[in-house]
């Protein structure tokens, strides 16, 4: 405890104050206004929707100069239209849940991966290339729904999460044989099987943390080591 009008530490058994002699417990008695140490006010918490409203005009303004820009070059609209997409994907991603308050990932990662899609559809029309509907349509779509699924889980669950993501490593190795076999599909070449080394690894990753969320003296003696 303290003195209530110097501020010197007091032991536990002192009546008085050693320093001004004032009683430890004073009935009636008015601190003053003057206080051994300064009276530090809370600061106040920062709006963040100034600072996704300064981004927004950032972003506004670089996709304005792009496209005055590629204009310019008399070519009409090429290469901005990459730019002003890649703008408006970070602002989809990054940007826009800033604006609600409160995050909820089954609204928000999926809107992030559909305008990965919708990014990925204007390069693959731009350039002729083919490979939207056959790769990179399936290939975004799945990874959209483990993502998607992780993130959920752990949002609403709030417990479980070696399972979640021992079931995400899974998922995640089966997703790269698919990828290499979609791959050769779409763009050709030799068939090496690339994809089943990745299998195998991120398949004993998941496995394990689904065996350390199941054999609970594992687990607990992981959490000492570790200090979780």
């Amino acid at each position: 405890m303290y003195c209530v009008k110097c501020g010197v530490e007091l032991a536990d058994s002192e009546a008085k104050c050693p320093l001004c002699q004032t009683p430890v417990y004073l009935p009636g008695y008015e601190a003053s206004e003057d206080r051994p140490y300064p009276k530090f006010d809370k600061p106040e918490p920062v709006n963040p929707r100034g600072i996704y409203f300064i981004i927004s005009f950032i972003c506004i303004i670089g996709a304005v100069i792009s496209f005055v820009c590629d204009l310019n070059l008399g070519t009409g609209v090429s290469w901005s239209g990459y730019v002003i997409g890649g703008i408006l994907l970070f602002y989809v991603v990054f940007i826009l849940p800033g604006w609600f308050k409160r995050y909820n990932p089954a609204i928000f990662v999926p809107v992030s991966f559909a305008a990965i899609a919708l990014y990925l559809a204007y390069i693959d029309v731009a350039v002729r290339g083919g490979w939207f509907l056959s790769f990179a349509l399936p290939l975004t779509g799945a990874v959209a729904l483990v993502v998607s699924s992780v993130c959920i889980l752990c949002h609403y669950l709030k417990k479980g999460y070696l399972y979640i993501f021992g079931g995400a490593f899974v998922l995640s190795g089966l997703l790269c044989p698919v990828m290499e076999l979609l791959g050769y599909l779409t763009f050709g070449g030799p068939y090496i099987g690339w994809g089943f080394y990745p299998l195998i690894a991120l398949c004993l990753i998941g496995i394990m943390l689904i065996v350390i969320a199941i054999v609970k003296p594992f687990r607990e003696s992981l959490c000492r080591i570790f200090a979780i």
